[in-house]
């Protein structure tokens, strides 16, 4: 549990191999900071589900990669901005820039640092060949009540508040792409033979752009980050009534985890929940 400045929140995730796979190649972290440990400030938190391709330990590689430039940066910025704080240090030169856009500008630190992860895991190589892997991601950031996310690829992120679920992403599939055009109803869409197809995904190209959305939470709020291991095999409903049962995260979280794998658990299958209390 974290306080501060009477914002609270608790978290947990759970990922799982499923019931027709044999490697994981999920990855997801969460991380809470002190912005500044030498004034009243608040915290902030980072939290990342990557949903890994190219097979086995490649894909799995390529997960644990996103997953871990965006933390390596959300880290390095506060750390050295809190060091900077402390005279003996900030004497030398070391200023709170970085800080300061991290925290007034959520958006464009995770559209920077998930741009950082693709152009890593398209440069990716063995032997000197590139190694064709790919990813995809949802990241959060929650700073007091908001909270922004930037996403590439087909996990998700949802809030539930006062009963309501609402998704905040949009997968990127070249379904979704040809009802964004007009060329296919969402109907035609939901049964579409190619609706799991990517339209974007980190390591396809040397770049790729990055989705943002801003909202406002509360205490009562639910979010939830998964990968598509979940929202393939669990319906909106159902996800809604699951979120909004009584519990500490960790048993919401195994709660839809195992609904994914009752379901015929045909892939990894990560959940993360932030409980805002």
């Amino acid at each position: 549990m974290n306080d501060s400045n009477n914002f609270q929140f608790s978290w947990a995730y759970l990922t799982d191999t499923g019931i027709k796979r044999t490697s994981n190649e999920d990855s997801a972290l969460g991380l809470v900071l002190n912005v500044d440990a030498y004034q009243e400030c608040g915290t902030i938190g980072l939290f990342v589900v990557s949903d890994g391709m190219g097979g086995k330990e490649l894909g799995e590689l390529a997960s644990k990669i996103a997953i871990k430039t965006v933390a390596d940066t959300f880290t390095r910025t506060i750390l050295k901005c809190s060091l900077g704080k402390v005279p003996e240090i900030s004497n030398y030169g070391t200023n709170c820039e970085e800080e300061q856009e991290l925290v007034a500008s959520p958006a464009r630190f995770l559209t920077d640092s998930i741009q950082e992860a693709n152009r890593r895991i398209f440069h990716l190589k063995r032997g000197g060949d590139r190694i064709k892997v790919g990813a995809t991601i949802t990241a959060a950031v929650l700073t007091d009540n908001l909270l922004t996310i930037g996403h590439v690829g087909d996990c998700r992120c949802y809030v539930l508040f006062e009963g309501a679920l609402r998704q905040l992403t949009r997968d990127h599939t070249m379904v979704n792409e040809l009802i964004k055009q007009g060329i296919l109803s969402p109907e035609e869409g939901k049964n579409h033979p190619q609706r799991n197809i990517l339209a974007r995904a980190l390591g396809s190209h040397e770049t790729v752009e990055v989705d943002t959305a801003v909202s406002v939470v509360d205490a009562g709020c639910k979010i939830m980050l998964c990968t598509d291991g979940l929202h393939a095999m669990v319906g909106g409903e159902d996800i809604q009534a699951a979120l909004g049962a009584p519990g500490h995260p960790k048993q919401l979280a195994g709660s839809l985890v195992e609904q994914a794998n009752r379901a015929g658990g045909k892939d990894n299958v990560t959940v993360m929940v932030i409980q805002i209390n």
